[in-house]
């Protein structure tokens, strides 16, 4: 054991962190091996387990112990000035069920995402999104079983791998990308931009260096017959970087629009409200009322409302960006329900 832990001591350097799935993804590991990961010495607040750097987790567990910092307060009120008293049945509908899925006792199971911290020498996980899990036959919890062993196998057992300076050619370009869709993403959702075109994101120093920095540099004598050469190749690799974007759900394009503007997912307020409002509304009808809206069904009716060609995977983000803003809260698999 000591000789496996020394093995993925050396930290990958935080440049390439955003080559690692894991990164950006909520880890589903096991409660033990959360506690004893070792905080990064680079970026306090990363974690590492076998090489790869972990920042946000999904774990489902039994509530043991009430502290008083850990009590979850429920906030919510009537409209000051109720119309009928159809609206205050519904406010105390709303607030009876935000306080059923989020009041906690003592052996209940939970499913909480969050961030890890370190607080008061213990590990902690701060919690963006929670609620209690209905699971009388332990069915999210065998799934659950199930699931991690295989998660650990193919990703979370196989240390990460960054590539190597001495890479050159397709590897390269490959890096390249990697890299380049990864620092695009932060740019877009860190300057909260809405739309873009490609040419535009092709003027930004730090990304248009990420995308040359594997290509060879050419002689004396080539400059000038090489310039253009390079200039199609960065415009390639940014091409490339965004279609991953798009694969992701990250951004996405609307016929109606320019073949060239991208619209960035998490910013579009439109497409949100429009997702928000579909699961609210369908969530008042008797069908949906127990057990909230099926993924499917609100893909459909976004591609009705909004836009024909919305593509599923940009609505599993949204649904995504909705639960850990609370809007949402996903009842089973594949079914949301609103708040």
């Amino acid at each position: 054991m000591q000789s496996e832990f020394k093995k993925y001591e050396e930290e990958t350097p935080s440049l390439h962190w955003g080559m690692d799935p894991v990164f950006s993804a909520f880890a589903r590991l096991y409660i033990k091996d959360i506690k004893e990961m070792r905080e990064s010495k680079q970026v306090p607040g990363i974690f590492f387990y076998n090489g790869h750097p972990v920042r946000q987790v999904d774990v489902v567990g039994m509530v043991v112990q009430m502290k008083e910092r850990d009590a979850f307060y429920n906030y919510g009120g009537c409209p000051s000035i109720p119309s009928s008293l159809a609206v205050l049945e519904q406010m105390k509908k709303l607030q009876e069920m935000v306080s059923q899925k989020t009041k906690l006792e003592i052996g209940d199971v939970v499913r909480v995402r969050g961030h890890i911290r370190t607080y008061r020498q213990q590990r902690e996980i701060q919690a963006s999104c929670f609620y209690k899990v209905d699971d009388p036959v332990y069915d999210v919890q065998i799934s659950r079983m199930l699931e991690l062993p295989c998660l650990y196998r193919e990703v979370y057992d196989k240390p990460f791998q960054a590539p190597e300076k001495g890479q050159s050619g397709l590897e390269g370009q490959n890096f390249s990308i990697n890299m380049l869709h990864e620092k695009i993403k932060g740019f877009l959702l860190e300057n909260k931009i809405q739309t873009f075109y490609q040419q535009e994101l092709e003027t930004i120093d730090t990304l248009v260096s990420l995308a040359g920095v594997h290509l060879t540099s050419p002689s004396c004598q080539e400059v000038k017959s090489e310039s253009d050469s390079s200039s199609k190749r960065i415009h390639s690799v940014f091409k490339e970087a965004i279609r991953m974007l798009q694969e992701k759900g990250v951004v996405f394009q609307k016929p109606s629009s320019s073949k060239d503007l991208y619209h960035v997912t998490d910013h579009d307020k439109e497409l949100l409200k429009v997702t928000l409002d579909v699961i609210k509304e369908d969530c008042r009808k008797p069908r949906h009322a127990e057990k909230g809206c099926h993924f499917l069904h609100v893909l459909s009716c976004v591609r009705q409302s909004y836009n024909p060609s919305v593509a599923e995977v940009v609505i599993h983000r949204v649904l995504e960006l909705l639960e850990s803003n609370s809007d949402v809260v996903s009842t089973m698999e594949g079914y949301y329900m609103a708040f």
